[in-house]
């Protein structure tokens, strides 16, 4: 049998899977069948090119998409996963901190901590850290600029000498601390998972020869969306062969706000030298009148590569445009949209409801609720974040790593024990003080606490030590089955709470995940069954097999596809959303967001708006968003008469370069018959300290400071609300009153 398959691909495919040796950009525009080419140059390298599967190493966006990738290579070539390695970023840096982690003191059987974990822990250090803790109002802030700093690659040392001010010299100090903590709980956070490896390869180099010597091929899935630590990861991995294969597409980069770098894509052929270039544009997705829709929009982006999508499929119908009064009226039109698609013939599973925030979820969720339309919703609280998974998976955790102190807090007193926090802190601290875990200062009574907290401590150990005996013989079903017996986790749930029949529900359905983990895994232990769940992301929780009609934000949405696409909520501060208004670089992430939306959708396309929007408990009258005016007339339809939209340029059919905005200048612009524009432009206004003005995403403020001149002049306001905002005053949408 030959290599790849032929018939399967274009010319341009066709180029991508066959250039195998040194570095390789594929711009893979949307639905251009970048996972077939993916797939099909793995197949080829081992069919054709007689690579050994274990020589190739690819990473994916989600596990969702490895699990998927692995299905159809087996299918092609039987036995070949056995050996590739394919996964995300974390999960592959899991597999290398198991084998080598221990040579930078990392013990090998190492607790995963989630956002909600380190979150916790954050919480935590702040209550013991009270003059830190009163200027660090949010946890959460503090969370994500550790994030932040861990994906720039910044130890705590680099971070304070980076620190802007007070505050943020106070976040480094808890940072030190936390990173403390965690070496303590001989636990690693989720940007752990890719930071250590990194440490790993560039303190001990014959272990990163080890790993860049083996894989001969690394090819790397939606590379436009890597931090600067993915990156290194990256570049170390594929060093010694330099046969790196990235695929990606500027235009869907949606993660800059989490520290992806457009520029990785946009500068590779500088960083890589004698890179081939290849471009897939042809689209197996959307209609002609789609593409031509999103081409025409994302076109206003300046900082982009530059493509045109082209498909021979259908013109299709046009762009729907839906206008409703407020947000429960728009929702009542979505679902009068989605029972007129159901009439026609689709599916539930083929409709998908995108918004910007999770926010807006809630009104759409009370009528389709109301409308009896069975739905799901990606990227809520998903299963493994709710309480009683939770509570059961630290048990887990804790006989895993018995100095897991996050797993032992959350559960010493679940069910309640009488050992509350007061106790359980002096358990700590003696623990601390003799370098044991908790557990092990228990078994040794060398502690001084009331005989009432003694006897309970005492027992919980009884228990624990059953449990830990039970895990280290059988799989992780049987083990969690035993907690919620040994427990009486589910008497728990009956007596405090008044939904408990659901909550056992989730309780048993952990159970069964467990099973199901049994079935497809050769290693069915709680530990490997515990690696697997922390790794899991909000799209792998997609279940398309059910039915529902999906609901979701537009960065879930990414890297899937629906028959039908409905985007609600293109307003000005909602999408694009507020804080990118005076920003030109989040702006364009903005667009491409919405360019992401538009190209998730195959045959239909709705984008609603409201007229009006309750926000922060005032009824607000919204303004288009400009993202709508940025679309061809030709391409959309719908009852917007009197509509007022916020873009300072008319849109027509011919663009000629582009203006400081990336906004396209116009060549024969066709006037449009039923779009009134509101000029915004803020040439001749001059502004003055004091001067009231009215802001069309944030409402009535002052003036507080201007600073410079012309183009370059930015406005310090404070709004009504309290918030206070700089805009650079020709863009922003405002006007003095």
């Amino acid at each position: 049998m030959h290599y790849p398959n032929r018939s399967s691909l274009n010319e341009d495919q066709l180029k991508a899977v066959t250039t195998t040796d040194g570095p390789v950009l594929v711009i893979a525009g949307a639905g251009s069948g970048k996972t077939r080419v993916l797939t099909e140059r793995i197949v080829y390298l081992v069919g054709e090119k007689k690579v050994s599967p274990w020589n190739i190493l690819a990473f994916t966006f989600t596990n969702k998409a490895a699990l998927e990738m692995k299905n159809r290579l087996e299918r092609m070539i039987p036995g070949i996963s056995e050996s590739l390695w394919v996964g995300t970023f974390h999960a592959t840096g899991v597999r290398i901190l198991r084998n080598h982690g221990e040579y930078i003191g990392i013990q090998k059987w190492f607790s995963i901590y989630d956002a909600e974990d380190s979150l916790n822990l954050l919480k935590n250090l702040l209550s013991k850290n009270v003059p830190q803790g009163r200027l660090i109002r949010s946890p959460r802030v503090l969370r994500d600029t550790i994030s932040r700093w861990k994906n720039d690659f910044l130890l705590p040392e680099q971070a304070f000498e980076r620190a802007a001010d007070n505050v943020e010299r106070r976040m480094v100090t808890l940072y030190q601390e936390y990173e403390k903590e965690l070496k303590r709980a001989k636990a690693l956070d989720f940007d752990d998972l890719i930071v250590k490896p990194v440490k790993l390869f560039s303190i001990h180099q014959n272990i990163k020869d080890l790993y860049s010597e083996r894989f001969r091929y690394v090819l790397v899935d939606e590379f436009q969306d890597t931090n600067p630590i993915q990156m290194a990861f990256i570049e170390a991995l594929s060093s010694y062969h330099g046969n790196l294969f990235v695929v990606g597409d500027d235009d869907q980069s949606i993660y800059g706000w989490r520290g992806a770098r457009v520029e990785h894509i946009l500068n590779f052929e500088g960083l890589y030298p004698g890179t081939n270039v290849i471009r897939l544009e042809r689209n197996y997705r959307s209609t002609r009148t789609i593409l031509d829709a999103a081409n025409h929009v994302i076109a206003f982006n300046k900082g982009r590569k530059g493509k045109n999508l082209w498909t021979d499929d259908e013109e299709g119908e046009k762009v729907k445009l839906v206008v409703s009064m407020d947000e429960e009226t728009e929702a009542m039109n979505v679902l009068q949209t989605v029972l007129s698609l159901l009439e026609k013939g689709l599916e539930r599973k083929d409709i998908a409801v995108l918004y910007r925030t999770n926010a807006q979820s809630r009104a759409l969720e009370d009528v389709l609720k109301r409308g009896s339309v069975p739905y799901q919703i990606i990227g809520s609280v998903s299963f493994y974040d709710r309480m009683e998974v939770r509570d059961i998976l630290a048990y887990c955790k804790l006989i895993c790593n018995p100095s897991d102190l996050v797993s032992l807090r959350r559960i010493i007193n679940v069910p309640r024990r009488a050992l509350g926090k007061a106790t359980v802190a002096k358990l700590e601290t003696l623990a601390a003080s003799g370098g044991i875990p908790v557990t092990e200062l228990i078994a040794s009574g060398e502690y001084d606490v009331g005989a009432k907290q003694k006897k309970k401590s005492k027992e919980f150990l009884k228990t624990f030590r059953v449990l830990e005996r039970l895990a280290r013989s059988t799989h992780a079903a049987e083990v969690i089955e035993a907690i919620i017996e040994q427990t009486d986790y589910l008497k728990y749930l009956k007596e405090n709470y008044p939904d408990a029949e659901s909550r056992i529900e989730n309780a048993e359905e952990l159970v069964a995940a467990a099973e199901a983990f049994a079935d497809t895994h050769e290693d069915a232990t709680l530990r490997a069954f515990l690696e697997e769940v922390a790794l899991v992301s909000d799209v792998d929780a997609l279940d398309e097999e059910k039915g529902l009609l999906t609901l979701m934000t537009l960065h879930n949405a990414k890297g899937l596809e629906f028959e039908c696409v409905i985007i609600a909520g293109l307003e000005e501060g909602l999408f694009p959303h507020h804080s990118s208004l005076d920003n030109l670089d989040e702006l364009e992430e903005e667009r491409r967001l919405f360019y992401v939306g538009m190209t998730r959708a195959k045959k239909y396309l709705y984008l609603s708006f409201a007229n009006m929007r309750r926000r922060m408990g005032f009824i607000e009258g919204e303004t288009p968003s400009r993202f709508l005016a940025e679309i061809p007339e030709r391409c959309i339809e719908g009852d917007i008469e009197g509509v007022e939209i916020w873009p300072r340029t008319e849109m027509g059919d011919e663009l000629d370069g582009s203006d400081e905005l990336g906004a396209p200048k116009v060549k024969g612009a066709a006037e449009r018959k039923r779009l009134e524009f509101e000029d915004y432009s803020q040439e001749e206004v001059v502004y003055t300290v004091g001067m009231l003005i009215y802001h069309q995403a944030y409402g009535k403020g002052i003036v507080r400071k201007v600073e410079g001149s012309g183009k370059n002049l930015r406005v310090t306001i404070l709004f009504d609300r309290g918030s206070e905002r700089k805009f650079v005053a020709l863009h922003a949408p405002m006007r003095p009153l």
